[in-house]
């Protein structure tokens, strides 16, 4: 019986590395979907994309109930990332940075401390822009990971 190579999803509310990934699971066959509100729809959807009501939360939730091990997850939902490690998901950020369960505290510890210093009234600076090192590196890990999938593939 030959086994299904894990689908790769992406957090597609806010993504910014969309054409990136679509060219790079095309090169490697690698089956994508991405998965979005209609809110954030913007007019590219086909069969590779899962399109929900506006519901907060929403994506994670799908994503969350779907994602089997050994799959992908591209996010910059750092909450969601810790989430779907601890199930044996890869997840990567669109800056090319993998999350491993070894982040988790640090990264709840984060969210914790922006979500007291907003109820303080405090402003909070959001990421840095994308740039195209950025861009570059998750490029490189996203298809080294997608090259690994492939290998997988023909082994089975």
């Amino acid at each position: 019986m030959k086994l299904h190579k894990p689908f790769v999803y992406v957090d597609a509310d806010s993504c910014p590395v969309k054409q990136e990934i679509i060219s790079t699971c095309a090169a490697y066959h690698v089956p994508v979907r991405f998965v979005t509100t209609i809110n954030h729809l913007s007019g590219e959807s086909d069969e590779n994309w899962i399109v929900l009501d506006p519901m907060d939360q929403a994506v994670d939730w799908y994503i969350l109930n779907r994602v089997r091990p050994g799959a992908c997850v591209i996010t910059q939902d750092l909450a969601l990332a810790t989430l779907l490690t601890a199930k044996d998901v890869t997840v990567i950020t669109p800056r090319g940075e993998q999350i491993t369960d070894a982040d988790a505290d640090e990264i709840l510890l984060r969210k914790h401390m922006r979500i007291q210093n907003q109820r303080q009234g405090k402003r909070i600076k959001g990421p840095s822009k994308l740039t195209a090192a950025d861009k570059q590196r998750f490029l490189d890990f996203f298809s080294s990971y997608c090259r690994k999938m492939q290998e997988f593939d023909e082994r089975c």
